[in-house]
C-alpha cells in the first residue's frame, strides 16, 4: 500500500523548494554553482530528505540539473533558454495586450504610478523592488485579457525569466522606463495593437541585451554559495 507524505512533510518540501528557487532567481546561488544538500538543510532547519525531494522538484522545473556522481547544480543561463522563454512570452503576452479590454483613466493612472515608483527605485539601485514593480505593471495589463489560463502560463514563464530580468537591470540605464512608457502611451489612446508592438520591442531588447552577456561555453562552477 502506498502512503502519501504527511501535510507536514509536504509543507517542509515546499518551503525548501521556495528557499532554493528564490536563491537561484536572486543570484545567491549562481548559475552553474553546485548545491550542497547538507548546508541547505542546515540553513532551512530540516533533514536531508526534504532537501533531496525539493531538488527533484526543481529539476522538473529546470532550475536544477543533476550530474552523474557529482550531485545537483544550478542550471546555467544560456542563450537558447533565453530565446526560447522570450519567444513564448512574446506570443502569450502580446496577444494578452491585444485581447485586453479598454483601460479606464483610473487604471492608466495606476500603471503610471507603478512606473513612477519604479523610476524612483532605479535611482536608488533597488533592483529587488524594481523586479516586483515591473511584474505588477505587466500583470496589471495582462489580466485585462480575462484569461486565467493564459495568466498561469505567463506566470510560469516569468518564474524562469526572472534570472534574466535581474541580469538585464545592470544593462538598462533607465530601468526600461522609456519602453514601458511607450506601452502605456499606446494603451492610453486605446491603441492595443500599437501597445502589443511596443511590448514586443521591449522584450526583444531584453533578449538582445542579455544574449551578449551569456557565455554558453562556461563550465559548471566548482563551489556553491550558502544563503
Amino acid at each position: 500500500m502506498t502512503h502519501r507524505n504527511s501535510p507536514v512533510e509536504d509543507s517542509t518540501v515546499e518551503q525548501v523548494v521556495t528557499f532554493i528557487r528564490e536563491g537561484i532567481i536572486s543570484g545567491d546561488y549562481r548559475p552553474g554553482a553546485k548545491l550542497l544538500p547538507k548546508q541547505i538543510a542546515e540553513s532551512c532547519g530540516t533533514s536531508f530528505i526534504p532537501v533531496r525531494e525539493a531538488l527533484r522538484v526543481l529539476e522538473s522545473e529546470a532550475f536544477v540539473s543533476f550530474v552523474h556522481n557529482r550531485g545537483a547544480w544550478v542550471t546555467p543561463l544560456s542563450k537558447a533558454d533565453l530565446q526560447d522563454i522570450y519567444m513564448l512570452r512574446i506570443e502569450l503576452e502580446c496577444e494578452a495586450v491585444n485581447q485586453a479590454t479598454p483601460f479606464t483613466e483610473v487604471e492608466i493612472a495606476q500603471l503610471d504610478d507603478l512606473l513612477a515608483r519604479s523610476r524612483e527605485r532605479h535611482k536608488r539601485r533597488d533592483n529587488a523592488a524594481i523586479v516586483v514593480l515591473n511584474r505588477e505593471f505587466h500583470f496589471s495589463i495582462y489580466k485585462k485579457a480575462g484569461s486565467p489560463r493564459r495568466m498561469r502560463l505567463i506566470d510560469q514563464l516569468w518564474l524562469h525569466s526572472a534570472r534574466y530580468q535581474r541580469l538585464s537591470l545592470d544593462h538598462r540605464h533607465d530601468g526600461a522606463d522609456t519602453e514601458h512608457r511607450r506601452i502605456l502611451s499606446k494603451l492610453n489612446t486605446g491603441d492595443h495593437k500599437g501597445a502589443a508592438s511596443a511590448l514586443k520591442s521591449h522584450l526583444d531588447t531584453t533578449v538582445r541585451l542579455m544574449s551578449g552577456q551569456i557565455d554558453d561555453t562556461e563550465p559548471h562552477a566548482t563551489s556553491s554559495l550558502v544563503v
